[in-house]
């Protein structure tokens, strides 16, 4: 790997698409990357806070020891916050490389995509904060204007479900770089974005790093919130009406972040999704250069990140042709057109997750007692949707 300016020291993480944190210690122009595109860095904000004459907080680069930043960087390095991470470095990939129909993302963007990025621990931001002042020894702090940085508060050696905090944010970032084409100058719809991060909160709280019983987060762990949001989207219970008898009016569905939230992670832990491999140009903005021949890159990237580069992808393309999503009915559909083999698995999730609510006023019966029926109903409308007899917005 070379380094990305002289004097600068690199500790790498890991192999070919994973993680690698740099440390700051160089010279540098202020316009030019502080590292490569596929590393973080780790700033902790002054103490006490202070401002640069630009306007901007002022950071300094941590000590991976320090109390506040180990356990941010120990969980950069494995599990499931590692996969986020590398997430963000395909959602940059895709912002610096890719194309549709010859057109490419904005100059601004793959200069942002193009450096590292940028963790402040003790600055709480949502979803992203713009621009900072890197301190240096014995010299005025460096300004950042454009930089794009990803902000946590200060006690996050305390957070017993950080692995689910840092990967919300990371999804955040990720999002709503691919959905500004990397300048983060128009966001995406909230239900979407929200949506989008606590699928990844769901996933960081159950999966299992080291493997075994051992590796999943403790039931109890993280606030009422956090806990709240596991339980909704594995329950599905976003999708019905406080009494539970039966789903949200259309209208409501596609607005509540719950409901993209629980099709999202649906489609994430479907086999027959998330292992399905695109053409091997779909994959030419994250692999072109990078793989031997005869490696396939879903089988690289793993289920998970695959379907990641799926799904952001196609978000991407809709973005640059000026279609972007509206809704989670706008992103199924357009993943579906662009990958054709796997909609009909994803209309059965989606209507399945819906209970048919946006096709038809009502949906189908959500009692366990009623299942057989409403699988039949479900089996019927999929049926319907896919031969074009039926719009996923029916009833809405």
């Amino acid at each position: 790997m070379s380094l990305p300016h002289r004097r600068c020291r690199v500790w790498p993480l890991g192999a070919l698409l994973a993680a690698t944190v740099i440390t700051v210690g160089c010279r540098s122009d202020p316009a030019a990357p502080l590292g490569p595109p596929d590393s973080y860095l780790l700033f902790a904000a002054s103490s006490p806070p202070a401002i640069s004459p630009g306007g901007f907080p002022v950071v300094a680069a941590m000590d991976l020891h320090e109390r506040t930043a180990a356990p941010v960087a120990r969980l950069l390095e494995d599990g499931f916050a590692a996969e986020a991470l590398r997430t963000v470095y395909l959602a940059k990939q895709l912002v610096r490389e890719g194309s549709v129909a010859g057109r490419r993302t904005p100059e601004a963007g793959r200069a942002l995509a193009a450096d590292a990025l940028y963790i402040v621990v003790g600055i709480d931001r949502v979803p992203v904060g713009r621009g900072l002042a890197v301190s240096r020894s014995l010299r005025a702090p460096q300004e950042r204007p454009s930089a794009a940085w990803l902000g946590l508060p200060v006690d996050v050696d305390t957070d017993r479900a950080l692995v689910q905090s840092l990967a919300g944010r990371l999804a955040l970032y990720a999002v709503h770089l691919v959905a500004s084409g990397g300048t983060f100058e128009t966001a995406p719809p909230p239900a979407l974005a929200d949506g989008y991060r606590m699928a990844f909160e769901v996933i960081a709280r159950e999966w299992r790093a080291p493997p075994g019983p051992g590796g999943a987060l403790s039931h109890d762990a993280g606030t009422a919130t956090q806990r709240s949001v596991f339980a909704g989207v594995r329950e599905n219970r976003y999708v019905l009406t406080t009494t539970g008898e039966r789903p949200l009016p259309a209208a409501a569905l596609l607005t509540e972040p719950g409901v993209a939230a629980t099709v999202l992670y649906r489609l994430a832990q479907s086999r027959a999704i998330a292992r399905r491999p695109a053409p091997d140009v779909f994959y030419a903005p994250f692999t072109a250069g990078r793989l031997p021949p005869g490696v396939s890159p879903a089988a690289l990237l793993g289920s998970f990140r695959n379907f990641q580069a799926k799904l952001l992808g196609a978000w991407g393309a809709a973005v640059q042709q000026g279609r972007a999503p509206r809704d989670i009915i706008d992103l199924v559909d357009l993943y579906g057109a662009a990958f054709p083999q796997e909609r009909e698995e994803v209309l059965r999730i989606f209507l399945t997750t819906t209970y048919g609510a946006t096709v038809t006023p009502d949906g189908v019966p959500t009692s366990p007692a009623e299942a057989a029926r409403a699988a039949t109903a479900l089996d019927a409308l999929r049926a319907e949707v896919l031969a074009g007899r039926l719009p996923l917005r029916g009833s809405h």
